[in-house]
């Protein structure tokens, strides 16, 4: 997974991570142990180690790649509800 997508960190009303891209809405996909912390009006995700990785509103860099199905060993898989997929690789700000 060699791509890069970029926009604004969101949540939708149920919880899920999302980016607001120049084009459209896409919900993040975590590596297992990636947690979220707040609530939509602020929040932070964190990694396996309980390090903040990216803040809610902050417009960021992800790497990964976009998927069309779920599988198994997926985080957030309760997100899935059709909207594009991204698999997050690694985040900067940017």
């Amino acid at each position: 997974m060699e791509a890069l997508y970029g926009g604004i960190l969101t949540v939708d009303a149920s919880g899920c991570v999302q980016v607001q891209g120049s084009q459209e809405l896409v919900t993040l996909v975590w590596p297992k142990g990636y947690t979220v912390r707040g609530d939509s009006r602020s929040f932070e995700i964190l990694d396996g180690g309980k390090n903040v990785v990216a803040r809610s509103a902050t417009h960021l860099a992800i790497s990964g790649g976009g998927a069309d199905k779920v599988q198994d060993t997926w985080t957030e898989r309760e997100c899935v509800t059709g909207s594009k997929l991204w698999m997050v690789g690694s985040i900067r700000e940017g």
